[in-house]
């Protein structure tokens, strides 16, 4: 599902802060009961890191959601993005990622290698707050 966003929001993206300012707006329009389920979106950039699109992959549970590569990296593929974002919430809060997201986010990046596509960043955000992977320094 295509995300939609206003004019004033197609930004360039030039650090974590813009991403999560964007991110959490859109989770904002959700209701509060469809808050409680966790979204993983992916964002596709243009090499000038202009936003091309913010796509809406996969819808979970409270606390878990899967995501599979041939559906993230199809609409980079399909759209020719050779940069994209990776953002997921955590409707309780908690802004450490889990095991699960440490893992899947080192398997989506070795799928971004072989497809040559360059993943930049994983955020796990909540209405609050944010945590970066290249911030924290774990997208090595």
């Amino acid at each position: 599902m295509n995300v939609r966003i206003s004019k004033e929001q197609k930004v360039k993206i030039a650090n974590s802060q813009d991403v999560f300012n964007i991110m959490c707006a859109v989770l904002k329009r959700q209701s509060k009961f469809r808050r409680k389920q966790e979204y993983f979106w992916t964002i596709g950039l243009s090499t000038a890191h202009d936003i091309e699109y913010i796509e809406l992959v996969a819808l979970g549970r409270l606390n878990a959601v899967n995501v599979e590569p041939v559906e993230l990296y199809s609409i980079a593929v399909q759209k020719r993005c050779k940069r994209i974002l990776l953002v997921h919430n955590h409707p309780a809060g908690s802004l450490k990622p889990s095991k699960a997201d440490l893992t899947v986010t080192q398997f989506l990046k070795t799928a971004a290698k072989l497809l040559k596509i360059e993943l930049i960043d994983h955020l796990i955000i909540s209405e609050t707050g944010f945590f970066s992977f290249v911030d924290e320094g774990l997208m090595l």
